[in-house]
């Protein structure tokens, strides 16, 4: 496998199916976490939809050599990125984030980070925002290696899991 040049661009509906394959792959490992069959069953209906949100601010996708390797969202909101749940935090969040299993290793989740920080500063932020699954370490460690905190206001556990807000926040 080469590590030719990658490139981060914006999605178009051409890519769609593309990228909700790389999502279902890039979560598949973390399938048997999800108990009761049916929280599993209805994660994957919430990725296959993703692409369609219309509060999806930018929809990004990595590629090397034209093939789509990862894939990030970004919400202008964390209300706009979970709609269905009372959540004050009025900057972007960052939904999504995948790379396909056989390209992990690469840098390519964190130049997806880099993007959404990037279009942080552009769109006038300070701050950068996302949830993970307890459940998920790899994402965990990815995030905090980047720079990520636990904004333990916003994190929260329930019968349906430990949801852990991370926030970057960026300098000058």
């Amino acid at each position: 496998m080469t590590t030719a040049a990658m490139t981060i661009v914006p999605a178009t509906p051409a890519d769609h199916d593309e990228i909700v394959d790389i999502l279902a792959a890039s979560y598949a490992e973390y399938q048997n976490t999800f108990e009761p069959s049916e929280r599993w069953e209805a994660y994957v209906k919430d990725i296959r939809e993703s692409v369609d949100n219309p509060h999806l601010t930018e929809l990004w996708i990595a590629r090397i050599d034209e093939q789509i390797v990862g894939t990030v969202q970004l919400f202008e909101t964390a209300h706009k990125a979970y709609p269905n749940f009372e959540l004050p935090i009025d900057y972007p969040f960052i939904r999504l984030l995948g790379v396909a299993p056989d390209w992990r290793g690469h840098g390519i989740a964190r130049k997806l980070l880099q993007r959404c920080v990037e279009s942080t500063k552009e769109m006038g932020k300070t701050a950068v925002y996302l949830y993970t699954g307890g459940q998920m370490l790899n994402a965990i460690r990815l995030y905090e290696r980047f720079g990520f905190v636990e904004d333990t206001e916003f994190s929260s556990v329930s019968s349906g899991g430990n949801a852990i807000c991370y926030r970057y926040d960026i300098g000058e």
